[in-house]
């Protein structure tokens, strides 16, 4: 078992404690490619770097795009808002990640 450290935004990192968002989205990237189930993901919450969460992964899947993650999981599991829709989703998510980084790793949903 292994722990890996991840940044989160506030509101992520708060509906992650909440138990609501079950699925966290990143690329398949090198870091990313050596989780494995039963690992430890610590958070760290980006606005209060002492806030911190330690979450088990009980799986993972991958995908070629951030539009199929997206159509595979409900919204709130994703965290996001109940009526976003996938295209909103993922041009949210692009605020974060580039096209090109998701064409070059591909994605990932890492559950919890």
């Amino acid at each position: 078992m292994t722990t890996t450290q991840m940044k989160l935004a506030a509101d992520q990192f708060d509906l992650m404690a909440a138990g609501t968002k079950t699925i966290e989205i990143r690329l398949h990237d090198p870091k990313r490619q050596a989780i494995r189930v039963g690992d430890v993901i610590r958070f760290v919450n980006l606005a209060d770097a002492r806030r911190v969460l330690e979450k088990q992964v009980r799986g993972y899947r991958l995908f070629p795009t951030f539009a199929a993650l997206y159509q595979a999981y409900s919204p709130v599991s994703v965290g996001s808002q109940p009526m976003d829709s996938v295209d909103q989703m993922v041009q949210a998510t692009y605020t974060i990640y580039t096209p090109e980084q998701e064409r070059r790793w591909g994605v990932m949903a890492i559950e919890f």
